[in-house]
C-alpha cells in the first residue's frame, strides 16, 4: 500500500504583546493585566495568535494626573523595571514565543529606555527576545518616520533604538508630543519639567539651575538675550500657542464658558479618527488599527526578516 503523506498542520508562532500606557493611564498599585487606555484600541484588533498584557507603572508627570505623583524621570525608571519584569515573566512562560512591545506617549519612552539600557549592557538575550516594537505618539519620534512629521518629538532624540529590532511609529503632524517644531518653546518646557514634582521642588530647582547654566536644553544654541532674539521669540510664542492648542481637548469648558478648539485633541486622536497614512489598510481606519495591522503582518511575514522600519 502506498503511504499517504499528510501536510503538516501550520501552527502560527504565538506572540505576547506587552503594552505600556501613557501619562495617567496607569498608577501606583495598578494590578490590572488587561490592556486599557489608548493601546486597547491596538490590542483589540489583534487575532488569536496574540496574548496581550498590560504593564502597570506610575505613568505620572509630576502633578499630572495626581497632585503628589512621581516626577517624569522617576515614573519612567519605575516603568522600565516593571517592563523588564513583565518580559522575564513572558519569556519564562513561553520561551519559544515571540515578544512584541507597544507604547503610547510616556510608555514609548519606557520601552526606548529599557532597550537602550539593554543595548549598552550587551544584554543580547533580552534584545533577541523582542520581535518588534510599536509606538503611538512617541516623544522621541525621529523626523520623517511619519508623513508630515518633520521634527523630532518634543523630548528630542532620546535613547536610541537597537537597529536590529523592527519598529513602527504612529503619529500625526498636529501632535506636539511627537512632532514639535525645531525651536519650539514647548521643548524647553519639556526639558525643564522632567524632574518636577510637588514633593521634590528643591531637587527640581537645582536641576533647572544646572541644566540652564550648562546650556543643556534642546534650544540652548538658539536662545540669546538680544532684541533680535526677542523678535524671533514672538514668532516662537505664536507657534507654541498653536502647538498647545493641538494638545488641548477639542472642546474646553469652565464654569460659564465653553470654547470650541478645532485644532485640539491631536494627542488622543489615534483611537478615534481616520488615519490616512497607511495605504495597506482601510483609509477610514484609526492609527491604532494601522499599528495592529502592522503587528499582524509582521507576525505573519517578518519574524525572521529583520531589521525593518515602518511608519504606519
Amino acid at each position: 500500500m502506498t503511504p499517504v503523506h499528510r501536510a503538516a498542520s501550520f501552527r502560527p508562532r504565538p506572540v505576547t504583546v506587552l503594552a505600556v500606557g501613557g501619562t495617567g493611564e496607569s498608577f501606583d498599585g495598578d494590578t490590572r493585566t488587561e490592556v486599557t487606555g489608548m493601546l486597547a484600541a491596538v490590542t483589540d484588533e489583534l487575532d488569536d495568535r496574540f496574548r496581550c498584557r498590560w504593564v502597570p507603572y506610575p505613568a505620572s508627570y509630576g502633578p499630572s494626573p495626581r497632585l503628589a505623583g512621581d516626577d517624569y524621570q522617576t515614573s519612567v525608571a519605575v516603568g522600565v523595571r516593571a517592563l523588564r519584569a513583565a518580559m522575564a515573566t513572558a519569556r519564562a512562560a513561553d520561551p519559544a514565543g515571540a515578544l512584541m512591545l507597544i507604547g503610547y506617549s510616556q510608555g514609548a519612552v519606557v520601552i526606548r529606555t529599557l532597550l537602550a539600557d539593554a543595548s549598552a549592557a550587551s544584554e543580547e538575550a533580552l534584545l533577541d527576545s523582542v520581535a518588534a516594537v510599536g509606538f503611538v505618539a512617541d516623544p522621541h519620534q525621529p523626523p520623517g518616520v511619519v508623513a508630515g512629521c518633520d521634527g523630532w518629538g518634543v523630548a528630542g532624540p532620546g535613547p536610541a533604538l537597537p537597529s536590529s529590532i523592527p519598529a513602527c511609529w504612529v503619529g500625526t503632524p498636529g501632535d506636539v508630543i511627537c512632532n514639535a517644531s525645531p525651536d519650539s518653546l514647548i521643548r524647553d518646557l519639556a526639558d525643564l519639567s522632567a524632574v518636577f514634582s510637588v514633593r521634590g521642588l528643591g531637587r527640581w530647582a537645582g536641576e533647572v539651575y544646572t541644566r540652564v547654566r550648562a546650556a543643556e536644553l534642546q534650544n540652548a544654541a538658539l536662545t540669546a538675550i538680544s532684541p533680535r532674539q526677542w523678535r524671533t521669540d514672538l514668532g516662537r510664542l505664536a507657534v507654541a500657542a498653536r502647538e498647545v492648542r493641538g494638545y488641548l481637548p477639542s472642546r474646553l469648558s469652565v464654569p460659564g464658558l465653553r470654547w470650541s478648539n478645532p485644532l485640539g485633541g491631536r494627542h488622543v486622536s489615534y483611537d478615534s479618527e481616520p488615519y490616512r497614512r497607511a495605504p495597506l489598510t482601510d483609509p477610514d481606519g484609526t492609527g491604532c488599527e494601522a499599528l495592529a495591522h502592522w503587528l499582524q503582518v509582521h507576525a505573519t511575514l517578518g519574524l525572521s526578516a529583520r531589521p525593518q522600519r515602518c511608519a504606519a
